[in-house]
């Protein structure tokens, strides 16, 4: 009985501490369309479409639409992929599942829409976070008291920041909801 006892002792150990370092591993992709395209063993066919660009002050905001097909068994999988590329530095790509758009949406209108009223503090921060880390939001400046600041921030292997005008936001805004038109005729033949 005592054996027993260590032996399941020693497989819960390892199996938590197995399970908590796939957990901490940031290189593991966090979405459902990273997961799918990772698979060994098949042959996943990835479909693009661009949908636009949007310069920035100092960068490149790019989406695209992507699907991801399992070719032996027909499963497919839907996203759009958001570039960031800032000066000579290499872009950096936040997947948002299809899954998600609703909430992504949800959440650029309403941080479209911030202002000083959201807070009864004199500063404040609207912020959305994607399931790859893509940080998308508002704050109120320090430099320019009234003024607030639009960005996008890749946290997923990068660290790339871009600034945007309220318009250039309203058309990032814009491009996301084209993306989700493209997805949902997609979707449906899928």
């Amino acid at each position: 009985m005592r054996n027993l006892s260590v032996i399941l002792s020693v497989l819960v150990g390892g199996w938590l501490v197995s399970g908590a370092a796939r957990a901490d591993d940031t290189n593991l992709p966090r979405t459902h369309l990273g997961l799918f395209e990772a698979q060994t063993g098949r042959v996943i066919i990835k479909g693009t479409a661009d949908i636009g660009l949007l310069s920035v002050n100092a960068g490149v905001v790019s989406v695209q639409c992507r699907e991801a097909r399992d070719a032996a068994g027909g499963s497919q999988v839907l996203g759009v992929i958001v570039g960031l590329k800032a000066g000579n530095h290499p872009e950096d790509n936040a997947i948002l599942d299809y899954d998600e758009l609703d909430s992504v949406l949800q959440g650029v209108d309403y941080i479209s829409k911030a202002n000083y009223s959201v807070t009864s503090l004199p500063g404040f921060d609207a912020v959305y976070i994607t399931r790859d880390a893509l940080r998308i939001a508002a704050h109120s400046s320090n430099k320019s008291p009234g003024t607030i600041v639009f960005f996008l921030q890749s946290g997923s292997g990068g660290q790339t920041r871009l600034s945007l005008t309220p318009s250039q936001f309203a058309q990032f805004l814009s491009l996301i909801q084209q993306a989700r038109t493209r997805l949902d005729s997609l979707y449906k033949r899928g």
